[in-house]
């Protein structure tokens, strides 16, 4: 009987001793307050063409904090900003402070 409690004791201890969750450290939310909390820059190469994502330009302009699918990318200060279309790009590239963030 003892053994059994015991067995089951270190059981108990080591249940709880599992892996913890991974977390999804790969994006960085820039997105201005008024568009709340939606994470538009992310981890450098972590997004490719045909990838969903945010679009930096979208999120900012008309607050649409929905994915999208990622029609074009851009390196900027380390990390990756995604798009839907060339002119959303374009933008961006014309004021990357107003849709990167400080």
């Amino acid at each position: 009987m003892w053994k059994q409690i015991a067995l089951l004791a270190c059981a108990a201890t080591f249940w709880g001793c599992s892996t913890p969750p991974a977390t999804n450290s790969t994006t960085v939310s820039t997105a201005s307050p008024a568009a709340g909390k939606v994470e538009t820059a992310y981890a450098l190469g972590a997004k490719k063409k045909g990838d969903k994502g945010h679009c930096a330009v979208c999120v900012v302009k008309e607050g649409k904090p929905g994915e999208e699918t990622v029609a074009e990318t851009l390196d900027y200060k380390g990390k990756t900003y995604v798009f839907c279309n060339e002119s959303e790009k374009a933008e961006f590239i014309s004021e990357p402070a107003k849709y990167a963030g400080p």
